[in-house]
């Protein structure tokens, strides 16, 4: 499979592209049809977190070198990086699709050794049957609360129920897969097994949560985990397509951000929290990473 074959599916190409979407924004988008987003000779890879439900008919497509099919009922979870090709839909057929951006998804879904086991799990398992079992009706729920919450005359603080509504679904969601796991004692690891990509990115992930933004280097986190620099990222870039600088600042400034907006900390008080070494840099660096000033972000009425 020649890499220059392989197309990127994002938010941002979502908004450019020609099909009809029911909602579209910087975080996440709504379809609820498949016409001219996936061709049968495309591979492509999730630049974002796809869940689609088939409401009727039948799709069949490749999902990371293996063929399943999604039928009436079933649900399709796509993980960022996940490679989709050789897809077949019947003439008559009904897909809801939702794409979330890899942003908003690490607002949502803190990167922990949980979270890894539930994502191993999606790995192995991409379908999931939605059925008629007793947790499983509060997705619709969901769903039709969001759509109408979509819906509705915009006001001060809509943007921020729509992220809550998507946020308490997700967990709602993880919260599913994690009991699946436990329930049914399910594998752990990829079939084929884990890769060392896979693993240092798993470890990785784990000391970055529970930093909070406070390191920022890639240095310090290559030092943590016992590794070069340079072997540090080379992994991290072959694992999920990113350098580690950037999960590391993407991190950081999700923290920052947060307490900009929630704290009452003075602007000072909140560089030195977070191990800058003084206002100055702490200014720079959120500049340079959302476009203005701690103290003008923080005056924002809406992200």
């Amino acid at each position: 499979m020649e890499k220059e074959n392989i197309r990127t599916i994002s938010i941002e190409d979502f908004k450019t592209s020609p099909i009809s979407l029911d909602y579209v924004d910087d975080d996440f988008v709504i379809v609820n049809s498949l016409d001219g987003l996936f061709h049968s000779n495309d591979t492509v890879r999730l630049g974002c977190f796809l869940v689609a439900i088939c409401v009727e008919g039948c799709v069949q497509l490749d999902i990371n070198c293996r063929t399943y099919q999604l039928q009436e009922g079933d649900m399709l979870l796509g993980l960022p990086n996940t490679l989709i090709n050789h897809m077949m839909i019947s003439p008559k057929h009904k897909v809801s699709l939702a794409g979330i951006s890899n942003r908003f998804l690490q607002r949502i879904v803190k990167l922990e050794k949980h979270t890894w086991d539930t994502s191993i799990h999606i790995y192995n398992n991409p379908m999931q049957p939605v059925g008629e079992e007793q947790e499983k009706p509060i997705f619709g729920l969901y769903r039709d609360l969001i759509m109408k919450k979509i819906n509705d005359e915009p006001h001060l603080y809509h943007k921020d129920v729509i992220r809550h509504l998507f946020s308490a679904l997700f967990c709602e969601m993880f919260g599913y897969l994690a009991k699946d796991i436990v329930e049914s004692g399910k594998e752990r690891q990829p079939r084929e097994g884990i890769k060392q990509s896979d693993y240092i990115l798993r470890k990785f992930a784990e000391v970055l949560a529970k930093d909070n933004g406070i390191h920022r280097s890639v240095t310090y986190y290559a030092d943590a985990l016992c590794y070069t620099p340079k072997h540090f990222s080379k992994v991290i870039k072959q694992a999920c397509g990113r350098t580690p600088l950037d999960l590391i600042n993407e991190a950081a400034i999700e923290h920052i951000k947060y307490r900009l907006r929630y704290s009452e900390k003075s602007i000072k008080e909140i560089a030195e929290e977070f191990n800058f070494p003084n206002q100055s840099f702490f200014g720079k660096y959120v500049k340079a990473h959302i476009g203005c000033s701690p103290i003008q972000y923080r005056n924002r009425k809406e992200e």
